[in-house]
This record gives structure tokens, sequence and C-alpha cells, in this order.
């Protein structure tokens, strides 16, 4: 059992990690043991003018129940409305209550792009893709795409829709936000963000578009072991980005077609920090000029070589299904070699 720790002198009154106040804050303790709970577990007794308040049931749900399967309940992440920086007050990020993600968890039947997903690769790898960066399907099929920070709060969520038979982006269609329009400071981070606290060895690979993301992580044995990122957007890649991912990981970036030598500035300027960072030349050194030109990206090359891979095996397999019929034909049937190719092309006509 938890209760909130009695008053004791000014070493039993903290700073709120909300608002920054010092000695404003009460932190949860165990009633058997007196231990205190997280840092950031108590309640700030500014009611009106911050109000956090997280409980131990809070903190210890989401710790063991955060990666949800498609339907799991998580609790809503408390509310942070002010932050302290650099003495004064400032609006805070705006964060979404997780309940808004979670129930758009689900309908991937109708999901246009994860069943054009489920269609190229294998039906595993596409669940677990759609699991770990938690990919939601909005209400006319599109794929939204939740930009989660490394703190596990919602920043936002992008949706898009696709053509389920190409699975390029519906021009007909306009991406939307799934953040109010008014009275909401968005600031956005990574679109894979919570994957790296998860996954602290694993170099980091960042990518313009989500689909990309997500498409990369899915395609096994090409490239090693790495965190796949996206910024959502070619502009939304900066030098102070890429220095919040700190500079004892290695990054490596995959620009589309049309951005490296954008890209290529930025990482320099990133070097300068002390980011160990560098650009991939793969599409700028092999792809055509009709393809640079239409802003190719990674994914369009990563989808392009499983299909060759599904039709490869498909050919094999049916080559295999033929010889497999003659041989039972030729000496199970007794028929001659040519009599079994001509039933053969006479059952396939």
């Amino acid at each position: 059992m938890y209760t909130l720790e009695k008053y004791g002198g000014k070493g039993t009154r903290h700073t709120c990690p909300a608002c920054g106040t010092k000695r404003r804050f009460t932190r949860y303790v165990d009633v058997d043991t007196g231990q205190r709970v997280a840092d950031d577990v108590g309640r700030c007794d500014r009611e009106s003018k911050c109000g956090y308040h997280r409980t131990p049931k809070e903190h210890f749900a989401e710790e063991h129940a955060f990666r949800p399967s498609f339907r799991s309940k998580v609790l809503r992440q408390a509310k942070r409305p002010f932050e302290a920086f650099n003495g004064t007050q400032t609006q805070r990020i705006g964060y979404l209550e997780r309940t808004v993600m979670l129930d758009t968890l689900t309908g991937y039947d109708q999901n246009d792009l994860v069943q054009f997903l489920l269609c190229i690769f294998d039906h595993e790898a596409v669940k677990d893709a759609v699991r770990d960066y938690l990919i939601g399907t909005g209400r006319n099929g599109e794929a939204i795409y939740w930009q989660v920070d490394r703190k596990r709060r919602i920043r936002t969520g992008k949706a898009i829709k696709y053509d389920r038979r190409t699975g390029k982006r519906d021009k007909k269609s306009h991406p939307f936000w799934m953040h109010p329009k008014e009275g909401y400071n968005l600031r956005q981070c990574l679109f894979g963000e919570h994957l790296l606290a998860e996954r602290p060895d694993v170099p980091i690979a960042i990518v313009e578009s989500e689909k990309t993301a997500v498409v990369a992580s899915i395609f096994k044995g090409v490239f090693p072991e790495m965190s796949w990122l996206a910024t959502g957007g070619r502009s939304n890649l900066s030098v102070e980005k890429l220095k919040g991912l700190g500079s004892k990981r290695r990054i490596i970036l995959f620009p589309d077609a049309d951005s490296f030598e954008k890209w290529n500035d930025i990482a320099l300027h990133a070097r300068k920090n002390g980011q160990n960072i560098s650009v991939s030349t793969l599409i700028e050194r092999y792809a055509p000029r009709s393809e640079k030109a239409a802003g190719f990206d990674l994914a369009d090359y990563l989808i392009r070589e499983q299909k060759k891979q599904n039709n490869a095996e498909h050919l094999a397999a049916r080559t295999e299904m033929i010889e497999e019929r003659l041989a039972i034909m030729i000496f199970d049937g007794h028929l001659t070699e040519q009599e079994a190719k001509a039933a053969l092309n006479l059952s396939r006509d």
C-alpha cells in the first residue's frame, strides 16, 4: 500500500517534475517500508496552476504494460500543462491521452497499408512491425502513425490513406493530424522514437517517410539490426533533432533520392557536434535520373526486391510442382514424356 508522504520538514517536499516549483511536490511512499517510489510519482500542491498528480498505480502499470498488443489497455499519461525553462514558465508541449491512440489499434482488415504489406511480406513480420510502431487505423482505412517520444508520451498522430493494391499514397486523400487544431502546442518527435529505450545498443537509421521505416524494419537480412526512425518529411530533419539522440550511438541517414544534398549537409554539421553520423549513398549512386526526379525512397526499392523474390519463389515452386507431376504421370501413369507434357498443357489450358 502506498500513501503521500507526511510532512517532516523541507526534506519531505520536493521540486515538482512538471512545473519546476521547489518544495511543492509530495512523493508517494510505501506504507510498510517507508521507501519512496519513483521521483515523478506524487502530487503537486499547486492544484490550480499545475495540478500534476501521478499515482503509484499509474507508474507500475506503465512500467509493465506500455507496449500493447493490438487491443491492450494502458493507463492515460498524466497531464503536465507547464514546465520550467531557464527560470521562466513556458507553454508545455502538447500530449494526447493514450486512450486516443489505443482506440485506433484495431481494424487492421480495413487498414489499406497493413493489407498491402501482408500481401508482400511474411505475416508474422508485418504483425510485429504493426505492434512495435503502434500503427493505428483511421475511419476510412488510413494508416495512423503515432509519434511517441522516448518517455512514452504521445505528441500527435498522422493519418495517411494508401492504395491497397500498390501501397502508394492515395493522392486524392490528404493526410490529417490527430491532435486538436486549436490551443495545442505541437512539438513533433521522430516516428519510432519510443523504440530507442528498448534497444539501447542498436544503431539508429533515419528515413523520411513513416512507411519506409516500417518496411525497412520488416526487410530482415539485408541490413544489420537497427532501430528505424522517420522524420515524417524532408524538412523535419535538423541538427537539433539529431543532437537529441545523443552522441554515443551510430546514426545512419537514408535520404530519399531528392534529399541527399540537404541531409548530407545536416550530417556534416551534426558531426561537428561530435556525433557518429553517416549518410547512405545507396540511392544516390545507383538510382537512375528518372527515379531521382520522382523522389524514390528506400521502401520503393525494398518492396520491388521483395516482389522479385516472391516471384522467383513462386516460379521455383511451380517448376518443382510440374516436374513432380511429370514424374508421377511417366512412372506411375505409364505415359511417355511427350504424352505427359501434352496432358499438362491441356490441363493448363
